[in-house]
């Protein structure tokens, strides 16, 4: 997908709606196949095997704005998603200028930055919930609070037993011109520190909570610390400290401009990115005791 690294999927189909999702699962009960649903595959890595199995990947980009919210179908990218809020004048979706990927995924994963995530704007989701013991697939709603949102988690990420379909956002009324503004800073931001010029996954890691630290950690990376949206310390922060920025493992590299960035240079292969995931880990481990946690979603 976005690494530019993987193989080819056995199965891929593209659903229209809900009741699409519905068939394609049942399908691939029926046949004992394993299946997959992507939104844009921005926070994905895929080895060279490919996947052997049915990958899923949803087109509906409808937006319509509703009582109680704005509706928004798990397929529609985050920028018309946040492009419609400003529009609207909304201010819920300002922090999300210049965020990759799709509004499913972002909830999936309770995308979030510059203080902001998914968890304070969603009002419910409607999902396709299954059970392939049982064979049973069915539709499910859920508030913001049954959605049992996390750091860059929720209960669809942790359960691997629903799929996305719409998500009712909040839409407080806001100054149009504040809320534009706020979404070009952001995407401004994201323009001048982050390699989007080279194919990758976004960040790697997820960034370290700093109760999760040692005291001596804690002071070592007091200047870096950050509240997103409680106080962690970067996780570009602690490779840059450890010299890791620029390093290469093949066509891998751990980026110059962000090293929580592991960036595809030059034909990297999965193997090559893998590697350097390792590399950091066994690094940060080993210097300062931290469990760094990978944010992407590797399919080996």
């Amino acid at each position: 997908m976005h690494y530019r690294i993987g193989g080819k999927a056995r199965y891929f189909c593209e659903p229209q709606n809900a009741q699409d999702i519905i068939d394609a699962v049942r399908w691939a009960f029926a046949r004992h196949v394993p299946f997959l649903f992507l939104g844009a595959g921005t926070n994905m890595l895929f080895s060279e095997r490919g996947y052997d199995g049915l990958i899923m990947q949803y087109v509906n980009k409808r937006i319509r704005k509703e009582a109680g919210g704005v509706r928004i179908s798990a397929g529609t990218s985050m920028r018309d998603a946040v492009q419609y809020h400003s529009a609207q004048g909304f201010n819920d979706l300002a922090w999300a200028g210049g965020l990759p990927g799709t509004v499913g995924g972002a909830v999936f994963g309770n995308a979030g930055c510059f203080g902001g995530e998914m968890k304070d704007c969603v009002v419910s989701v409607e999902s396709i919930f299954y059970d392939r013991a049982a064979g049973m697939v069915e539709r499910r709603v859920r508030s913001a609070a049954e959605c049992a949102f996390g750091y860059r988690d929720s209960v669809f990420k942790r359960n691997g037993n629903e799929i996305i379909a719409s998500v009712v956002v909040r839409a407080t009324p806001g100054d149009k011109q504040a809320v534009r503004a706020e979404v070009e800073r952001c995407i401004a931001y994201r323009e001048r520190f982050q390699p989007l010029e080279h194919p990758s996954a976004g960040s790697t890691f997820k960034n370290i909570p700093v109760a999760s630290v040692t005291p001596q950690v804690r002071k070592e990376f007091a200047a870096a610390i950050k509240v997103d949206p409680f106080p962690v310390i970067p996780v570009a922060a602690v490779l840059d400290r450890l010299e890791l920025k620029g390093s290469r493992i093949g066509g891998a590299e751990i980026s110059e401009k962000h090293p929580n960035f592991f960036i595809n240079r030059n034909h990297a292969t999965f193997a090559d990115v893998i590697g350097l995931i390792k590399l950091a880990k066994k690094k940060a481990l080993g210097r300062y005791g931290i469990v760094l946690e990978e944010e992407i979603r590797i399919v080996p």
